[in-house]
């Protein structure tokens, strides 16, 4: 089968692309690395049009809200103007569609009540979940397509960011690492289950199309929680810096995966203490190792 991915040298591309490739599966890149930019539709359709793909992962993305919120435009351009540039290549290639959405693209998640399912309506409330949002929205336009919405990644790539990378970088600086609230709790996913639920959805049979799964961890951590789980993996005995809840961050976000289970076959591999110690072992990335 061969597969094009779009942002396949970007973190969820890369682990994906190398279990594909272990799969059996013929890989084509388009990275904007190499050149390849999904805001060009013309350069697009020239590809799927040589290579002939059989299926589309449509993972490129301004991809972090740091960077959505510095260029709001060019994430609009990005995540929105590209992704319709590669649902109407697919549309008239006749093209099967795998999208990447986030969660952020059902916030906020007021009158709903955990573990959040499928059926609640893409909204967002940031620039980047609005277009993740808008992204759905247009995949939706085509048929066959399969959308699936991520929990909170990490990973070693992703290292730096997000709750774990803020206590790393500061532990690393002989700081204490800081934790806002710690009641509230998320839904995390390895890297390299996503990866697997990917090559799942691109391979499904053809029931199992034209719908939106939840990718998530059926583990509900606070971040409290997983912020010890950090420091025990990385052997960091100190004290930690509490402050206030930031606005941003929900109470609760648990996502329901009992479809993705029963129809992808998909179930995690990883809890969150595991795809930590591999995450810390990978490539020797710390000079402490995990316990």
């Amino acid at each position: 089968m061969r597969i094009i991915i779009t942002g396949s040298r970007g973190f969820v591309g890369s682990e994906t692309k190398k279990l594909l490739i272990e799969k059996g599966l013929n890989v084509i890149d388009y990275d904007l690395m190499d050149g390849y930019d999904i805001r060009d539709k013309k350069q697009f359709e020239s590809v799927v049009k040589e290579f002939e793909p059989e299926r589309v992962l449509h993972l490129a993305a301004v991809a972090r809200f740091a960077e959505a919120d510095k260029n709001p435009k060019l994430a609009f351009e990005t995540n929105v103007l590209g992704t319709r540039n590669v649902v109407e290549v697919c549309k008239k290639y006749h093209v099967p569609l795998v999208y990447a959405s986030s969660g952020s693209a059902i916030m906020p998640l007021n009158g709903y009540e955990p573990p959040f399912n499928e059926e609640i309506p893409a909204r967002g409330n940031s620039i980047y979940g609005c277009t993740k949002a808008l992204g759905e929205y247009l995949v939706q336009e085509h048929t066959p397509h399969i959308i699936l919405r991520y929990g909170h990644l990490y990973g070693s790539e992703k290292r730096f960011h997000g709750l774990i990378g803020g206590f790393l970088s500061r532990i690393e600086r002989g700081l204490a690492p800081t934790l806002y609230g710690g009641t509230q709790t998320n839904s995390f996913i390895y890297i390299k289950d996503v990866a697997q639920a990917n090559y799942l959805a691109l391979t499904a049979f053809w029931d199992k199309w034209n719908q939106i799964y939840n990718i998530g961890s059926p583990e509900e951590l606070s971040a409290e929680e997983a912020g010890k789980i950090i420091c025990e993996v990385f052997d960091y005995k100190g004290e930690i810096e509490k402050k206030e809840m930031r606005t941003v961050d929900p109470q609760r976000f648990w996502m329901d995966t009992k479809k993705a289970e029963t129809m992808l076959g998909f179930k995690p591999e990883w809890n969150f203490r595991d795809g930590l110690v591999d995450m810390f072992n990978a490539g020797n990335q710390t000079d402490n190792p995990a316990k």
